[in-house]
């Protein structure tokens, strides 16, 4: 006899929690940024890295402006204020993405300029993290909410 529909379905939507795919893919943000900045790339490959890695943070960030934060800001209405810092947030490392992505094209030095986006994507995510988690993990899967991704 296999599971029940109740079971599979309640699987189903933990299995496509919103918050806990928002945590994965900090974490994956996170690794990325700290291969880049301990050295693991290559040096060769540096700016191409550097390059994706500014597009994955910078697609993310789009999705959840998009997508994400105005069904919160809808549903939550109390989470209005704490969204609009959000997106100030991506404002502020959308022009550090800038200053790496030219860096990274010219083949100069993006250590320094690493270790500030490092900082301020620390402080950001912990931030989503423990406001918006769940929240998202509230959502209905079947929304099919798109903006989570890298």
């Amino acid at each position: 006899m296999g599971p029940s529909v109740e079971s599979t379905s309640s699987e189903y939507a933990r299995f496509l929690a919103y918050g806990h795919q928002l945590i994965e893919i900090h974490i994956g943000l996170r690794d990325r940024l700290a291969y880049l900045r301990e050295g693991v790339v290559p040096e060769a490959e540096l700016g191409t890295h550097c390059l994706a890695f500014c597009a994955a943070v910078s697609r993310h960030h789009t999705g959840e402006d998009t997508h994400v934060f105005p069904l919160l800001a809808a549903r939550h209405p109390e989470l209005r204020d704490f969204l609009a810092e959000l997106e100030r947030d991506h404002r502020v490392i959308a022009g550090l993405l800038t200053r790496v992505r030219a860096l990274a094209e010219q083949g100069g030095d993006v250590e320094e300029e690493l270790s500030g986006l490092a900082a301020v994507l620390e402080t950001h995510f912990i931030g989503e993290e423990k406001r918006l988690v769940a929240v998202l993990n509230a959502v209905d899967p079947s929304e099919g909410l798109t903006g989570l991704t890298a």
